[in-house]
């Protein structure tokens, strides 16, 4: 069985002396460079928009947490102090719908 011939490195490219193609070569390594540089560019303005929805949506989350507390501390006071005086019920105040709500109820617990 014989051996394939192998060629040397460099044996299969020829030299080319045309200037319109070494021309066109430079065009297009100085196109190539631009379009990288513009992908890295891109890519870098994406990540800080990334980073900065992150933080916004951290503090938004804070924020939700906070006043889910401050919510369910002024609906403590609020049946405290009405119930006794006026015998005023949750079905009068509407929270009794409210809470009957699944979504309502089931993101309350997940914020509580």
């Amino acid at each position: 069985m014989k051996m394939p011939i192998r060629k040397s490195p460099g044996e299969g490219k020829k030299e080319v002396s045309d200037p319109m193609h070494q021309e066109k070569r430079s065009k297009n390594n100085v196109a190539v460079k631009k379009s990288r540089e513009k992908s890295k560019q891109k890519t870098e303005l994406t990540r800080s928009k990334v980073d900065m929805l992150k933080k916004e949506n951290e503090a938004l989350e804070d924020r939700i947490t906070l006043l889910s507390k401050e919510l369910s501390f002024l609906r403590d006071i609020l049946s405290m102090h009405i119930k006794p005086v006026h015998d005023v019920n949750d079905a009068y105040l509407g929270l009794e719908n409210i809470l009957k709500d699944s979504k309502v109820r089931a993101r309350l617990m997940q914020l509580a």
